[in-house]
């Protein structure tokens, strides 16, 4: 018994360290890096975003979510553009597939 919960509690510390893969992460040859660049009057500049999707998410659909949240002031789940606090106003200027090496 003493050896099933050590064994489970350190399978608990691997996951939690990257050691092992975490169960609801889909493993990389399942996802790509999606690039979104999006803009806002009152942001200066442009704001790139590079995010890993699932593969079956097209660039499109997974840009379109993080501009969600950009415009979305209840959305406080993830930074975007230098961590702005800018919510309301933003459009998607590109979204791409990033290609990998």
């Amino acid at each position: 018994m003493r050896r099933i919960v050590t064994g489970c509690l350190l399978a608990m510390v691997l996951c939690d360290h990257g050691f092992l893969p975490a169960q609801d992460k889909p493993p990389a040859s399942e996802t790509y890096t999606v690039e979104c660049t999006f803009s806002n009057p009152a942001y200066s500049g442009h704001c790139a975003v590079s995010e890993e999707t699932p593969q079956a998410v097209p660039p499109r659909t997974a840009c379109e979510k993080i501009l969600t949240c950009l415009n979305d002031s209840r959305c406080s789940t993830k930074t975007y553009c230098n961590a702005t606090t800018l919510r309301g106003g933003w459009k998607l200027e590109t979204a791409k597939k990033k290609e990998r090496p």
